[in-house]
């Protein structure tokens, strides 16, 4: 029976998980976006990758995880909820997370709290063309 469940963890572990989230638009330029999908594929602990589809069909795609080095965090998540908003409870269980998509014309960053204990999440998405989201797995 151990030996069992320890493959089925290992299985679960080796495939990585998969979340979907939602992007809602925030100003005039998201409102374009309106049907733009997350998809996330988890590689580790707090780390994977992005990829959103545009009603375009266009498709961003970029690695997540935690900022390196001298990477920002906060700027976008200001942008999308204001400057002088409190971060909700589920931030403090979370661990900050940033992520660059490319696609063949658009690129988009984005910073999110990512729960550790359920990988779902909230934060912000900024496109090139200017389109502010709110992020939400």
């Amino acid at each position: 029976m151990k030996k069992t469940i320890a493959c089925l963890a290992a299985i679960l572990i080796l495939a990585g998980c998969e979340n979907v989230g939602t992007l809602q638009p925030v100003n005039a330029e998201g409102a374009s976006e309106v049907g733009a999908v997350p998809h996330f594929t988890w590689e580790g602990t707090d780390t994977g990758s992005l990829n959103v589809v545009l009603p375009t069909s266009e498709s961003l795609e970029g690695p997540f995880g935690p900022p390196y080095g001298n990477e920002e965090f906060g700027k976008i998540f200001k942008e999308v909820y204001g400057q002088y908003s409190t971060l909700p409870v589920a931030a403090n269980n979370g661990t900050p997370t940033v992520a660059t998509l490319k696609g063949g014309s658009m690129t988009m960053w984005c910073e999110f709290y990512n729960d550790d204990n359920t990988d779902h999440g909230f934060g912000g998405c900024k496109e090139s063309n200017g389109a502010l989201y709110r992020l939400r797995y």
